[in-house]
């Protein structure tokens, strides 16, 4: 979805202001955004939500937290 939404080839984001970009230009092309939940799973410091995303596609993101309790790095599959 960032290769979508950005243009950015990678399909990765760093920090907050990309981050802020990302979610500004998705919420402008999608305005009335939202996702279905299906299911939350959590691991060791890392939490896994499985929804419906946007154009029907399934998902599967998963996060991990650093000592502070804060996101550090994502992970996220969609299907095709």
């Amino acid at each position: 979805m960032i290769k979508i939404a950005l243009g950015v080839d990678s399909g990765s984001l760093k920090g907050k202001k990309d981050v802020g970009d990302y979610w500004q230009k998705a919420l402008t092309k999608l305005p009335d955004l939202h996702f279905e939940l299906y299911q939350v799973t959590r691991g060791v410091d890392s939490v896994a939500l499985y929804y419906k995303s946007v154009m029907g596609k399934n998902a599967i993101e998963v996060m991990f937290f650093d000592d502070e309790g804060k996101v550090n790095r994502m992970y996220a599959f969609y299907t095709d």
